[in-house]
């Protein structure tokens, strides 16, 4: 077993150990904060008197265990080097599952009735104290491993669509350094790499290597102790949709379908349906005002309607703040030969039809916020593939009508990746690549991406 295995293993054990502490230190704040605090009692008065906190140390004897096991399940501790970016959405979703789970067992316990304002800010403080413990004790380690053995460095060997992949992973991660090599050096130089210890661990892309040379490096690493690691050639055809599985005691791999549907569907509609009503009343006052200032720029109705292509090529009507003169319509055959994209699409800088108020409305994306009754209407989702005009959706070849097996979304991968910056190819490969690997996670960390996004004011127009 090597030291770095070894020092791994302590430091997932240590993960384990910071989150239980960072749980009962949280916990602990969010008694004192709502029972204690003299600014917030003011603000929310105890109105059934402040009770003991051994009654709260008694529900944690119970609540500390479900949270680890939410976290365990959660995988937390199975691949704990992780960007920020994925770190702070694991944890909110940890943290989130563990608040649900708290608030059904105090509705379930009769016994003594528990403030949902300290589950509240239990989870509030639970967040931001274990994502920032989990970014310093990564930190911690890092430093020993490479004090130990030297910075992790991982030898990519082939070539193909899968590659691509990697590259493109490989530049947001900070934990590995990534060597690439089209075709396997002559066997003495790499067994001479694998002997030096700069190498890690070895990945082999299986479509074009042939057998007996992924045969030939996988004894080479299992000589020296390296981890070797094979990427199926089943990746070039369908990565994301393939699942592990066994038929008659033989290993198979299992295609799966792209659609959202079942569970997953349930927990996607789910949560949009809660996000959107709170936005709608949260931001009914400014939406009305908005309004008004598109009727008072340019005479006409505030919101615009338009057909869209949505899910499995189903029309529907898209709502939006108008943002061009009321002839934009009969003015747009006259201009599709400017369109400053290439593909079945018109997107165009500087487009005469676009009012004052909408220029403003474009650049900041206000103008998409009244697709939030779209999905209360189950038109659309908040984050997904963006509906399509429709026809620019009947010019889409095979590939491109993937995006048609999911719910069209408000934002989405390529709006957080650049947005109107992007080329239609890059556009479609982004939303085939959020089909296929769609996750309640996925859909966080975009929404969470999207106002930097926005703000950035990158490819808007």
């Amino acid at each position: 077993m090597s030291r770095r295995y070894s020092l791994k293993s302590f430091f997932r054990l240590n993960l384990f150990l910071i989150d239980a502490g960072a749980v009962v230190l949280a916990y602990q704040a969010a008694y004192v904060t709502r029972f204690r605090s003299v600014w917030f009692l003011r603000r929310f008065p105890a109105i059934k008197g402040i009770p003991d906190i051994h009654i709260y140390y008694q529900a944690l004897t119970v609540l500390l265990p479900a949270w680890l096991f939410v976290f365990l399940y959660l995988g937390f501790y199975k691949e704990p080097l992780h960007n920020a970016y994925d770190e702070a959405i694991r944890v909110i979703k940890g943290v989130i599952l563990g608040a649900l789970l708290s608030t059904a067992m105090s509705f379930a316990y009769r016994g003594t009735e528990y403030s949902r304002l300290v589950i509240t800010l239990w989870s509030a403080y639970s967040v931001l104290l274990i994502f920032f413990l989990h970014e310093f004790v990564k930190f911690l380690y890092q430093r020993l491993a490479r004090r130990m053995e030297g910075p992790q460095h991982a030898l990519v060997i082939g070539r193909g669509a899968a590659m691509d992949v990697i590259r493109e992973v490989s530049r947001k991660d900070p934990f590995t350094r990534i060597s690439f090599m089209d075709n396997p050096p002559a066997r003495e130089e790499l067994n001479k790499a694998l002997r030096s210890g700069a190498i890690s661990s070895v990945v082999l892309l299986q479509g074009p290597l042939s057998s007996a040379q992924i045969l030939d490096i996988s004894r080479l690493c299992e000589t020296e102790n390296i981890e070797c690691q094979i990427v199926p050639d089943l990746l070039e055809m369908r990565r994301g949709e393939i699942i592990f599985n066994g038929f008659c005691g033989l290993p198979t791999f299992h295609i799966r379908s792209l659609s959202l549907h079942g569970s997953n569907y349930m927990l996607k509609r789910g949560f949009d349906l809660i996000a959107s009503l709170c936005v709608v009343i949260v931001f009914a006052i400014p939406l009305m005002v908005i309004g008004l200032l598109i009727c008072i720029d340019n005479p006409g109705p505030a919101l615009y309607t338009q057909d869209r292509m949505g899910w499995r090529g189903r029309k529907f009507k898209l709502y939006k703040f108008r943002t061009m003169g009321m002839d934009a319509d009969s003015r747009l055959k006259g201009l599709r030969h400017l369109s400053d994209r290439s593909g079945p699409v018109f997107k165009m800088k500087n487009d005469p039809r676009i009012t004052r108020v909408g220029k403003w409305l474009r650049k900041f994306s206000i103008d998409e916020i009244p697709q939030i009754f779209n999905v209360l209407k189950g038109d659309m989702s908040l984050v997904g593939p963006r509906p399509q005009v429709l026809w620019e959706a009947e010019a889409y070849d095979d590939y491109a009508k993937k995006r048609l097996r999911v719910m069209p979304g408000i934002t989405g991968l390529w709006q957080v990746s650049g947005r109107a910056a992007l080329s239609y190819e890059q556009m479609i490969d982004l939303d085939v690549y959020y089909l296929e690997n769609w996750s309640l996670g996925l859909d966080l960390k975009i929404l969470l991406r999207t106002l930097p996004a926005v703000f950035a004011k990158e490819g808007a127009y």
